[in-house]
């Protein structure tokens, strides 16, 4: 084999890796996004899960499923849709745990789950309802995220197994 035909097929390997990173890398699925969603994916490349905001999460989120994540009026997600998000494949796996998280624990949200709500998936369509007992975990949860709470706990020890907070009495 000639010095040529090495170079030749040398270039020729290069191009074919050139054409096959991006898919690799992630790359491959920004170019079908829109180009807000790839300029904030363009910054998050590379960052670990720690390192990303919620509000850079949540606003790719809110550019990819307008529908789902409505910040002004929230509704239910469906049960198990960080699955449907990773099969969409359109965002780095790291930053969908990061932007369920913020979203779901916004007052908003945690004040429409209610025994029967309707939850829905990624399009807004309905899928599933809200069980009495998730209405109660988000009341809970509502309930610790406020000042009340927060200003007048103490803790309570029953059998040295459960941590209650009470109102402290003056």
């Amino acid at each position: 084999m000639t010095a040529e035909k090495s170079n030749i097929s040398d270039q020729s390997i290069q191009e074919q890796e050139k054409q096959l990173a991006p898919e690799q890398d992630g790359s491959a699925m920004s170019q079908e996004l829109p180009e807000e969603a790839r300029k904030i994916l363009e910054r998050l490349h590379n960052r670990p899960e720690s390192d990303v905001m919620n509000s850079e999460a949540l606003r790719l989120v809110r550019i990819l499923w307008p529908s789902a994540f409505n910040v002004s009026d929230p509704r239910p997600l469906k049960i198990g849709i960080h699955k449907e998000m990773a099969e969409a494949n359109l965002l780095p796996e790291h930053i969908i745990p990061v932007a369920l998280r913020f979203f779901t624990s916004m007052e908003r949200y945690l004040e429409k789950i209610k025994p029967g709500a309707t939850r829905i998936n990624l399009q807004g369509q309905a899928a599933g309802r809200v069980k009495l007992r998730e209405a109660v975990d988000a009341e809970i949860k509502l309930y610790t995220q406020s000042s009340d709470f927060i200003t007048t706990r103490d803790r309570v020890i029953i059998k040295k197994i459960r941590l209650l907070s009470v109102n402290k009495q003056a």
